[in-house]
């Protein structure tokens, strides 16, 4: 009797079935194959390798055609063989032998499939089934997804089978769902028997998962859970299951349930090594990073294991394909956790070993490392771009090169250079190369006369000062091709300071008197230089370029918008230039607090940036609450633009009436510090600088304390400037607070005009012998607010900052002194013989109280 036969079922496997002929022609002593429906050459192609070709219908069921060709084989033994499959080199060289060696109570042999889910041939799953039989000991049973039933005693073969099946076309996996699917579906209909149910309903998931909807395989997935949580046995099918569906849950947080699924697998077959990726994946998704090293650890060490005895495991592991994203989350996990010997380690296995992997994860490892120290990291950065490029993973590493010049770490530009560089990362790696300064390189891609053009004489006065002096006249040429009168007037006074110190006396002298020609305006910054050169012909006679640069700088922060010309990279251009106009833009820029303050800390000239010291306050108004005051006062000294930030009408004067209360400390708390003209104006009258404090009885009050005299004459300046106060009650919350109450009557208070129209709908009369009495603005200006109370009830109508947000706007309104948080206006009332009654907040800053002397 011969020894192998094999058996296959097809239909319309033209693209196929001849890889898999070609691959046991030379070992089988028979080839079976039953067509059940072909329209394509598939018959012509089996008839090129063996007669035995027979034509059974499609009858919508895979085991009544697998079992028809069961019917044919004639050898010894049987392999069961897919058009879409071949048999590996080691099955060729090994299988006879193996079965000539069987003992006769041997009857079926498993062998592992491996299948493999990308065109590229790096992805894979590797599962173990029964595929070789002795003939007439098998039959099948299943009308999808067919199972054998079969006898034993069973044998393991590590000879592999190569599955292409899962590498379909978009037509054909359309084609393979409906078809699949509709036949599962039709299946649960009709079955009685539990366990046949989970069996389909896995089938149909996996179906789903792969061709379907998302939403229709999560609900076959719940049901599948609902099905093994009430099953006291857990069968090997459910096993992919399980290991599939706790990736999922996991992905949208169901830690719980996901650890509870994988717990239950590694319980059953602790041997599985799918479970333990899964839970490398679930402590990614929680962040706890120690957890991904630990179970990496142990998935490792189960793959090693199982890839020894990968026959033995009678369904399918699919985390084989995932060593390297194990590798990769142990690389981000270490990375968190500063551990920086296991990332080099990891590292160094992943450049040798490691396989094409998920790219959003890789590049989530290059950002992790461009946020860490580089130098603790060198190698096993260097591994992982080698990684990234033996396996073409296509990954953006210019915030790696960033962080390398940022730390000016020592690093192999080549190396970097291998991949899709962004033009400013390129320019970072030729500023590492070559330590030119490359701003004007960068800046609106090197077009200097296009900014010019654009911005015309700020635009010429600002690249004018970044250029060297050898660059400065041919740059001032090319110009004057497309410059207008005043442009031109601008350049030739330019091109007298640059013959002045070239000693060039009668051609500077030309030049300036050609500017004023030009451009009548300049003649106030040229006449000084003029009748400087009156007296004596000196070369270190100030030019007219510093007095333009002020003139134009005049109420900015620079002469132009540089951003707008650098892209997205205006917070990087340190990195490519050490000028200080590149560590000023960065530092302005940047939304790191601390890199503002080292880039601010760097600049050689801050005097040539007029918002230098402004800058420096903001950084520390949270940080350092007494540095930022000192800061903002030095700002707007050096800047008097700085005292009218929203209008920018009022100069800093320093004249600005204030008083210091006998009850102020130098020692109180500052609650907040800030140049209060960013949102409100000051209008010349409140100094702008602002610190609140806490004082020692509660409340908290504004320093410099402007006078009565000030609040008055700011009160005047408000109404002339905004018409109206800029914080104001809203009717509909003074009403509510009056209804309330249901007053009948009414004491004469401040601002009475803003509450007519809302007495008068009310019915509340205005009557000087009222027992009852509003006051509002007086709380926010008055400590001893109780020299104004003159009735038995008193409303008190008052603001009140936000605590948590120092850009709320009550804490920049000038004409404020004082604030009264609930538990310090309680004390307060109290202490001149009243009683807190009621209080509430309506807006979310305007706060009442309405208080009753006993």
């Amino acid at each position: 009797m011969r020894l192998l036969s094999v058996a296959m079922i097809v239909k319309n496997e033209e693209h196929n079935i001849e890889r898999a002929l070609n691959s046991i022609k030379d070992i089988a002593d028979e080839i079976v194959i039953v067509d059940t429906g072909s329209t394509d050459k598939t018959v012509e192609i089996a008839r090129k390798y063996t007669d035995k070709v027979y034509f059974h219908p499609w009858k919508n069921d895979f085991s009544e055609a697998r079992n028809n060709s069961l019917k044919y084989p004639t050898c010894e033994w049987v392999l069961i063989l897919d058009a879409d499959e071949e048999v590996s080199d080691e099955f060729k060289v090994n299988i006879r032998k193996f079965l000539e060696k069987l003992p006769r109570d041997v009857n079926t042999i498993y062998l592992p499939t491996i299948s493999y889910l990308d065109w590229d041939l790096k992805k894979t799953e590797v599962t173990s089934t029964p595929r070789i039989f002795r003939n007439g000991t098998v039959y099948y049973q299943n009308i999808v997804h067919n199972q054998p039933v079969y006898k034993a005693k069973v044998a393991h073969a590590n000879f592999s089978i190569l599955h292409y099946g899962y590498i379909w076309t978009r037509k054909l996996k359309k084609q393979k769902y409906e078809r699949t699917r509709n036949l599962i579906k039709e299946h649960l209909e009709n079955t009685k028997s539990e366990n046949d149910r989970l069996y389909y309903l896995i089938q149909l998931y996996k179906t789903e998962r792969i061709g379907g909807q998302r939403h229709l395989a999560s609900k076959v997935a719940y049901e599948t859970y609902q099905v093994l949580r009430n099953s006291s046995k857990v069968p090997a099918i459910a096993f992919e299951f399980m290991y599939i569906f706790s990736l999922e849950l996991s992905t949208v947080g169901m830690f719980e349930t996901a650890q509870e699924l994988l717990e239950k697998v590694m319980s059953v077959v602790p041997k599985y090594p799918d479970p333990y990726f899964a839970m490398v994946f679930l402590c990614y998704k929680k962040q706890d990073w120690q957890g991904v090293l630990s179970w990496r650890e142990k998935f490792i060490q189960k793959v090693d294991e199982a890839s020894k005895i990968v026959e033995k495991f009678e369904w399918t592991i699919m985390s084989f394909k995932e060593i390297s994203t194990a590798d990769l989350f142990g690389c981000l996990a270490a990375l968190k956790t500063n551990d920086y010997s296991t990332f080099n380690n990891i590292a160094s296995k992943l450049a040798n070993q490691g396989t094409f992997s998920n790219e959003q994860i890789v590049q989530l490892v290059l950002d992790e490392i461009a946020s860490q120290d580089l130098s603790k990291i060198i190698e096993g950065t260097k591994n992982i771009l080698q990684y990234c490029l033996k396996n073409r993973i296509a990954v953006k590493v210019d915030k790696l090169v960033e962080a390398i010049a940022e730390q000016r770490a020592v690093f192999h530009s080549e190396l970097l250079l291998q991949f899709k560089l962004s033009d400013f990362s390129k320019l970072i790696l030729e500023r590492l190369q070559t330590k030119k300064d490359l701003l004007l390189k960068f800046i609106n891609h090197g077009d200097l006369l296009d900014i010019v053009k654009k911005e015309r004489i700020r635009g010429l006065i600002f690249i004018y000062s970044l250029l060297n002096d050898d660059e400065k006249e041919q740059f001032l040429r090319n110009l004057t091709e497309h410059a207008d009168q005043d442009l031109m007037g601008c350049i030739h006074a330019l091109f007298g300071d640059l013959y002045l110190k070239q000693a060039k006396f009668l051609d500077a002298l030309r030049n300036y008197r050609k500017s004023v020609e030009l451009f009548p305006e300049l003649s106030r910054f040229i006449k000084p230089i003029l009748d400087d050169l009156k007296t004596k012909f000196d070369p270190s006679i100030d030019g007219v370029f510093d007095e333009l640069y002020k003139f134009y700088m005049e109420s900015l922060e620079l002469p132009i918008d540089i951003a707008k010309y650098c892209e997205d990279k205006a917070d990087k251009l340190f990195l490519i230039s050490e000028s200080d106009v590149a560590l000023y833009v960065s530092a302005i820029h940047t939304k790191d607090n601390d890199k503002k303050l080292w880039l601010l800390e760097r600049i050689k000239s801050p005097e040539k940036f007029p918002m230098y010291y402004y800058r420096l306050a903001k950084i520390f108004e949270k940080k350092d609450k007494a540095k930022a005051l000192e800061f903002h006062i030095k700002a707007v000294e050096a800047n008097e633009k700085l005292a009218d930030i929203n209008l920018g009408v009022y100069n800093f004067t320093g004249l600005y009436p204030s008083i210091v209360p006998p009850w102020t400390k130098n020692n109180d708390e500052i609650v907040w510090v800030g140049n209060i003209s960013e949102k409100i104006s000051c209008l010349g009258i409140i100094h702008p600088v602002r610190v609140w404090k806490r004082s020692k009885e509660g409340f908290i009050y504004a320093t410099p304390f402007p006078s009565d005299e000030a609040l008055k004459e700011y009160e005047k300046r408000e109404k002339e400037t905004y018409k109206t106060s800029i914080l104001k009650y809203r009717k509909q919350d003074l009403y509510n607070i009056l209804a309330e109450l249901k007053w009948n009557d009414v004491k004469i208070f401040e601002n009475q005009e803003e509450y007519d129209p809302i007495l008068k709908e009310l019915g509340i009369i205005v009557d000087e012998k009222s027992n009852n009495q509003i006051l509002h603005s007086v709380l926010n200006q008055q400590p001893d607010f109780e020299k104004f109370i003159k009735a038995k009830t008193v409303l008190l109508i008052h603001f009140f900052p936000d605590l948590s947000d120092e850009s709320d706007l009550v804490w920049y309104y000038p004409a404020f002194r004082v604030f009264w948080d609930l538990p310090t206006l309680k004390k307060k009332v109290q202490s001149i013989g009243y009683r807190l009654v009621t209080y509430g907040m309506y807006q979310s800053n305007l706060r009442y109280a309405l208080i009753e002397c006993d």
